[in-house]
């Protein structure tokens, strides 16, 4: 490894995390990395810190260090930008930052870094501070060998925010002493880039030669491939509707496969709706003859990862003296061309880590990273280290019709009294027990000023000024032991004092009583998410059901020019029958439908039994329709569970292989959509009713806010989300080319073009007036 040179100058550089490579003409990888990150990788110690320590937001870091450089004298220079080229055997890279303060005054050369904190002198980490030492030294060091200096003074100089008052550690070096220690780090981390870059040579030669895992594409599959492929290397955003069984897990990946090799994206990032869509990527990888040498890494909650680990467990061993090990640990990691899974928790468990933290620590070095939508898109789990750079990756959002209304989620938050009051009763500080009583008065205030249209600016700096000591009152507790209601009800105040800072034009503010409360509801989370995405290289949206899409982009890129494509259904269009029977199931005349519901159910069963999904739009429905429906003898009804335990989900479940059934479930639900039946296939699905979702004040201001917009609210809040659903439900039926199937759709308003329209094309639907015409259609479709 050789040292190119080292530099000064006045230029700012905001950048945190190392860069994703960037390949030279001479074919080696070039990368930028901040001083920070140097630090922090080779000199980061002792334990995992698990939140409990309060943190300076990244805005009150910036304003601590203009006061205390403003305070500095006339010949004092700020951010001073300095950068020291090296190379090794398969990259060159550059360490670059700004040193906040350089004071020159006669002989004596002092470089100075201001760190923000809350903590007092006595209390700060020595961890942290080794690091923040190590972080000044490596300055110190650029600077004595531009500037060839003996000697020079390092000073660490700390700002307590909550009182404005400083501390400072002060250090000596000699300028060998400083350049020895730079050049341990930079060989150090020379050697780790080396071998990622053989990583990465390997993981692109195996790519570009892999091919489709399949003698044949499926109808459709080839043409989203390719269009994916061609929008992902022109920098376009892109929403695709791609029917069920149509195989868009693999016609998704294997593009963005083919993009990642040939330099387009640095790294791919696969988002899923649930846990479960995990299992689509894993299928897809293990369908290719030799397993592509990628490093895959599967982000999951800590309660789901670190299997082991109790929540009240105070010492964790995987996590004291994490840092001390992490090291070895990665030496290891960069041995493995494949990593998944099973490797992650192998290195954590050989190393005795926390495979948590260890899966956060390895992220940046990934090829693929498969995760929740929170990952990427809530503000309050969002991943902001690890997307410092997103700028190179590309981002494929698989069950793209669920972002819409889980974005709204992320984006709200709401506030009840009981919080408060809990909160009140369990704190122990007194002055913080005084302040959440001018909180609880406060929100009553506002509660019962129900028209009001935004949050006073006094609420608000009342959430501000309870939220900072509960912060530090929290710290201060061995908060692992806390209560889970306390800890929920702390969090919950923090997410709304989050959201109350940055309520926006598509905020509207809720009121409910019994129990009372406030809430902030995002009516259009289309803003929001434009942020996010424009960050990214690409992003690409897709589903079995993205229609219609202009609500579906509308909805997530607002107005924003995006690709659309919507294939057809892969399958034989006569495999499948779709009959709608015109019944009403309006609210107020569901009590009316029962009888004729159950009167075609009786003849479907007598004509062909078999395996049946019926998915009504409330529990209070499916329990009308089943009382009755138990009354046919030779008629096995099984119906989902209320409860959620997961004993009781799985018996469902289990009921499902038998050879005959009729199995009632909740539309938009996780039995309607989240499964999938293709070892039990089924012989129908059963829709009653349209899906609407039931009315609310949250669906109102949606509709207010669209019909504003759009003159199109009552299709964005109940319709187009209701026909979603409607296809998402009858995408269980027809998984393959060998499945044959009934569509059963039981309402009259799918006979009205609003509706019909709306509906894929390849479904067909024919009128049945009665059971005994739904007969005989049901004899021309099933053979005897």
């Amino acid at each position: 490894m050789t040292e190119i040179n080292s530099e000064t100058n006045s230029e700012t550089n905001s950048e945190t995390t190392t860069e994703p490579p960037i390949k030279t003409d001479s074919g080696v990888r070039a990368f930028r990395v901040p001083v920070t990150e140097l630090a922090h990788f080779c000199c980061r110690r002792g334990d995992v810190v698990l939140g409990s320590e309060r943190s300076p937001s990244a805005q009150q870091g910036q304003e601590g260090h203009k006061l205390l450089q403003s305070q500095r004298p006339p010949h004092y220079q700020r951010e001073v930008a300095i950068k020291s080229q090296w190379t090794g055997a398969h990259c060159v890279w550059t360490l670059a930052g700004r040193i906040d303060g350089l004071d020159v005054a006669n002989d004596l050369t002092t470089l100075e870094e201001i760190k923000t904190t809350y903590c007092a002198d006595q209390d700060l980490p020595n961890a942290q501070y080794q690091v923040h030492l190590a972080q000044l030294k490596l300055y110190g060091a650029m600077f004595c060998q531009q500037h060839a200096k003996d000697t020079v003074s390092l000073r660490l100089t700390y700002l307590k925010l909550d009182d404005e008052s400083t501390f400072v550690r002060e250090h000596s070096y000699s300028a060998a002493e400083l350049i020895d220690f730079l050049r341990q780090c930079c060989d150090e981390y020379t050697t780790w880039l080396d071998s990622f870059c053989q990583h990465l040579e390997q993981r692109d030669r195996n790519l570009s030669t892999i091919k489709f895992p399949f003698p044949n594409y499926r109808a459709g599959q080839r043409t989203l491939s390719v269009n994916l492929y061609r929008h992902i290397r022109d920098r376009q955003q892109g929403f695709y509707h791609a029917p069920t069984g149509l195989g868009k897990t693999m016609a998704t990946l294997f593009p963005a496969l083919r993009q990642l090799a040939e330099g387009t994206i640095k790294q791919l990032w696969y988002l899923t709706a649930k846990n479960s869509g995990h299992n689509s990527v894993r299928q897809a990888l293990s369908n290719f003859d030799q397993t592509p040498k990628l490093r895959v890494l599967f982000l999951q909650a800590k309660d789901k990862v670190c299997t082991n680990c109790d929540r009240n467990q105070v010492n964790c061993s995987a996590q004291t003296g994490y840092y001390d090990r992490l090291p070895a640990a990665r030496q290891s990691f960069q041995q493995k061309q494949h990593f998944f899974e099973a490797d992650l928790l192998q290195l954590a468990t050989e190393y005795n880590l926390c495979p948590h933290q260890l899966a956060r620590d390895l992220l940046p070095w990934m090829d693929v990273v498969v995760a929740d939508y929170n990952y990427v898109f809530d503000p309050q789990a969002r991943l902001n280290d690890a997307l410092t750079d997103s700028k190179h990756f590309c981002l494929l959002v698989d069950e793209a019709h669920n972002l819409p209304d889980r974005a709204r989620t992320m984006f709200s938050a709401d506030l009840y009294q009981r919080s408060i009051k809990h909160l009140q009763q369990n704190v122990t500080d007194p002055g913080l027990q005084k302040r959440l009583r001018k909180l609880a008065r406060q929100f009553v205030e506002v509660f019962n000023c129900t028209d009001a249209k935004e949050l006073s600016p006094s609420f608000v700096q009342q959430l501000q000024s309870v939220i900072e000591p509960m912060n530090d009152w929290f710290a201060q507790q061995n908060w692992l032991l806390f209560p889970d209601e306390l800890f929920e009800h702390m969090m919950a105040l923090w997410r709304f004092t989050q959201r109350a800072q940055l309520i926006a034009e598509e905020d509207v503010l809720l009121y409910s009583s019994k129990p009372d409360r406030i809430q902030i509801f995002c009516t259009d989370p289309a803003p929001n998410l434009q942020r996010i995405t424009d960050s990214f290289h690409s992003c690409h949206f897709f589903s079995g059901s993205l229609l219609p899409m202009d609500y579906f982009q509308r909805s997530i890129l607002g107005n924003q020019e995006a690709l659309r494509l919507a294939l057809p259904n892969p399958f034989p269009t006569e495999n499948q029958c779709t009959l709608v029977v015109p019944v009403n199931t309006r609210f107020n005349q569901r009590s009316q439908s029962v009888g004729e519901i159950v009167e075609c159910i009786n003849a479907l069963w007598q004509s062909h039994p078999g395996r049946y999904l019926m998915a009504l739009p409330s529990y209070e429905y499916l329990e009308e329709v089943s009382v009755q429906l138990r009354s046919i003898p030779e008629l096995p009804l099984y119906t989902q569970p209320q409860s959620s335990r997961i004993a009781e989900r799985a018996a469902f479940l289990q009921q499902l292989h038998t050879p005959q059934y009729l199995a009632g479930v909740i539309a938009g639900g996780l039995f309607a959509e989240g499964i999938d039946l293709r070892d039990n296939k089924l012989d129908g699905v059963i829709i009653i009713g349209t899906c609407l979702p039931p009315p609310s004040p949250e669906r109102e201001h949606i509709k207010q806010h669209f019909e504003d917009s759009e003159q199109l609210g009552f299709d964005f809040a109940y319709r187009y989300p209701a026909v979603n659903r409607v296809i998402q439900t009858a995408g269980r039926l027809i998984r393959s080319e060998q499945d044959r199937g009934l569509l059963l759709l039981m309402d009259d308003r799918f006979t009205q073009a609003q509706y019909r329209t709306l509906l894929p094309s390849h479904w067909q639907p024919r009128l049945v007036k009665n059971s005994d015409d739904l007969q005989w259609a049901l004899a021309s479709f099933f053979p005897k």
